[in-house]
């Protein structure tokens, strides 16, 4: 999270060298100094108050600027063939006009990235998610193919909570209930042509809105304008941080580090442990094993082993604990400040078992949560392990209670009409 107020830019250098398309437009909402700095540019990280926007998340419609996330074109006559040979799923069964949500793996089955892989023509292909333009053009040989970054081309508006289908409609004058989850439609909104989404990466029923850059802010005014009269929020990343946690939503570089070659997007650094296949990012509904792509073998391998496997769990904490230690500590700034990003390791009986991630305090939950990769043995709901609590430097704090707890934390509404 980045504090602008301490820094010596002013809103005008950030815009101009930061700002995503929606930044003049976001940035006259904000009434704390909180932005969050994703890749090259700034989001805002906290409008008024996190459990406020989360709350619009979960009850009414946020408005969430989602523009950093990495954006890969990929077109030519090959490019559905170079799709389905990285992607884990049949891609061979993704239609024009829809989504689906993939991991791609190296040859070793480690993920490389996961994302949304949107098909907007028979030979045009859109993948939001990890960074993984080397590792594509590394697998294209061969192939009558383009792949080229679109990272800067749109912002993406995403609408997220119950309300989002009448904000929908209320901005468009069309009536969006036929357009069922991972769907691709169109509209013009305040005189911009954008492409919407059944998506997003809270849990809930909402839309994405790719906008074309040079028509963020008239598109963002309008869908707030909209909106008013249903209590339309803007939500910062905290809150969407928070809200992918509850539902059991893994994310690059905060839960796992992509296997490639590519640079990541995120300001962490990347550790070897945390490579992990699909089957240990619970992802496993998503590979299937009768296609042919990169890294089938060794998941094949992985699945069929007897070796001992590890589970993603949820894990729920004594909130009250965390914070006592963390004052006992002075460590009263990192213990659940915000999200931990990055892993803090887990022991039974002393044992050094798996790791945690993605500590959170739930808002919704009222809850210390976090997501943990155990051995299957300790995956049982109701058991318990120790978590050793660190703060953002990598200081050990003390060790505290986990127990497993079923995922998501909290019911997915995504897909329901």
């Amino acid at each position: 999270m980045l504090n602008i107020a301490e820094t010596t830019e002013t809103r005008a250098d950030v815009a101009a060298a930061r700002g995503t398309p929606f930044h003049e437009a976001t940035s006259s909402e904000m009434r704390t100094p909180w932005w969050f700095a994703w890749d090259k540019y700034i989001v805002p990280d906290v409008y008024t108050s996190m459990p406020r926007e989360l709350a619009a998340i979960r009850n009414a419609v946020a408005m969430i600027d989602m523009s950093p996330i990495a954006k890969m074109e990929v077109r030519g006559p090959d490019a559905h063939e170079l799709i389905d040979r990285l992607m884990t799923r049949d891609m061979r069964r993704l239609e024009v006009n829809q989504v689906m949500y993939t991991p791609w793996c190296n040859h070793d089955g480690l993920i490389v990235g996961d994302g949304l892989v949107f098909r907007l023509a028979a030979d045009r292909f859109m993948i939001s998610g990890g960074s993984s333009h080397a590792w594509f053009a590394s697998n294209a040989d061969g192939l009558q193919v383009e792949i080229r970054s679109a990272s800067d081309d749109y912002g993406i508006l995403s609408l997220q909570g119950p309300k989002s289908f009448d904000l929908m409609g209320a901005a468009t004058g069309q009536d969006w209930s036929g357009l069922k989850f991972s769907q691709i439609g169109r509209a013009n909104v305040a005189g911009v042509d954008v492409f919407v989404a059944r998506q997003g990466f809270t849990g809930e029923r909402g839309f994405e809105l790719w906008v074309p850059k040079n028509g963020g802010v008239a598109v963002w005014r309008h869908l707030q304008t909209a909106g008013q009269l249903l209590g339309v929020v803007c939500a910062g990343e905290y809150a969407v941080e928070v809200a992918r946690i509850e539902a059991g939503l893994i994310l690059i570089s905060s839960d796992y580090d992509a296997a490639d070659v590519d640079q990541a997007t995120a300001r962490v650094d990347a550790a070897d442990d945390r490579h992990i296949t699909p089957f240990e990012a619970g992802l496993g509904r998503l590979v299937n094993l009768d296609s042919d792509f990169v890294g089938r073998d060794a998941l094949k391998a992985a699945n069929a082993s007897d070796e001992p496997k590890r589970c993603f769990v949820g894990l729920r904490y004594d909130a009250g604990e965390l914070l006592r230690i963390a004052a006992e500590k002075s460590a009263c700034g990192t213990a659940l400040s915000r999200v931990f990003w990055g892993s803090m390791r887990a022991f039974k009986d002393g044992e050094l078992v798996g790791r945690a991630s993605s500590l959170a305090y739930s808002a919704t939950l009222r809850q210390a949560i976090s997501f943990g990769f155990v051995p299957e043995r300790l995956s049982s709901a109701g058991s318990t392990i120790e978590v050793e609590l660190t703060d953002d430097e990598g200081a050990v704090l003390d060790m505290v209670r986990a127990t497993i707890v079923p995922l998501p934390f909290v019911e997915i509404k995504r897909s329901k009409a």
